[in-house]
């Protein structure tokens, strides 16, 4: 097909009249009405409105299309009870892998100085321990301080006071911790406790004299002390029924932090009791993540009692880490 076919088809399917003649009465009479007519008006105040009208609809769509993102959800923290009953249930793996524990860590508390006016320094010992494991018959051994120790000032005033008294040694610890509540330790057999958790309880309290005046307080320390790997080996039944024992203490808290003190995945859980020397005391473990073990201790002074007046509220009056535990077949 040419292009003046293509024209051809094009008039036939949209056909337009042929012009008027020029001149003639019918030609005179459009032009005459075409003059005659009032041109029409284009009015702006009506583009106006309708311009707004579009960017409000515009907008009406932006906002449609772009919704606020929801908030993150808020972080869950496991009940205190949930965390001791998933390590009870963890309590006893890997009972043969050898009979013998070997721990190794450091332990910190701040000691008070009176000389030079009186400052407030921490002492770091190395510890080392090795214990029968899973109850296994025998005895171990711990040692402070013979891999290593070192003495830092609290603040920089006591700073000052330490470099002004000489820089003097600070004698070397003789426990893994010091007893801030001043209470008596249960010394019964865990084995002959009752396996109901509060039977098992009520038989702690009653095995020690005097009577504890803050029984859950005391429950909490002593259970989580018989659990410490430095110094204590119990079997896996045995542990799995201080931790049910624990599970069933009131007043703990799990802590937010999903981490111990020096970076590791931990839980951490904690009860805020009152002493006669040292004040308001929040004492915290810190079991590692997926185990049954300890890593972390510590004691923070929440307000200072009469032997501790120098420290501030938040001042970690001691602490104890695991930094190493294997099982071996020897001492």
């Amino acid at each position: 097909m040419n292009e003046v076919d293509a024209m051809r088809r094009l008039a036939a399917a949209n056909p337009v009249p042929q012009p008027l003649p020029p001149g003639s009465s019918q030609a005179q009479f459009c032009l005459r009405t075409v003059l005659a007519a009032e041109p029409p008006r284009r009015s702006s105040r009506r583009l106006v409105p309708a311009a707004a009208a579009l960017v409000l609809i515009a907008g009406a769509v932006t906002y449609a299309v772009r919704p606020s993102p929801p908030p993150p959800p808020a972080p869950s923290i496991a009940a205190p009870s949930d965390v001791f009953f998933a390590a009870a249930n963890m309590a006893g793996r890997g009972a043969d892998q050898g009979q013998f524990m070997h721990v190794t860590g450091t332990t910190a508390r701040v000691v008070h100085v009176d000389s030079a006016g009186g400052y407030d320094v921490i002492r770091v010992d190395s510890v080392e321990a090795v214990q029968p494991a899973d109850g296994h018959p025998g005895e171990g051994w711990l040692t402070l301080g013979d891999q290593g120790f070192s003495v830092r000032p609290v603040s920089a005033r006591d700073a000052t006071a330490y470099r002004r008294d000489g820089s003097p040694e600070v004698p070397r610890f003789k426990d893994l911790a010091p007893d801030l509540a001043e209470e008596p330790e249960f010394g019964g057999d865990v084995s002959g406790l009752p396996d109901d958790p509060p039977a098992a309880a009520a038989a702690m309290i009653d095995g020690v004299t005097p009577g504890p005046a803050d029984a859950q307080g005391w429950l909490f320390r002593e259970c989580t002390r018989l659990l410490e790997p430095f110094t204590t080996s119990l079997s896996g039944a045995d542990r799995a029924k201080v931790f049910r024992t624990l599970a069933g203490v009131t007043g703990v808290r799990t802590l937010a932090d999903a981490t111990d003190p020096t970076g590791r995945p931990a839980v951490g859980l904690a009860y805020t009791g009152e002493t006669v020397r040292y004040g308001l005391v929040d004492w915290q473990i810190f079991l590692l993540a997926g185990t049954d073990r300890i890593g972390f201790t510590q004691a923070v002074v929440r307000r200072p009692g009469p032997a501790n007046r120098t420290l501030a509220p938040g001042t970690v009056q001691y602490s104890t880490a695991v930094t190493d535990l294997r099982r071996t077949g020897t001492p």
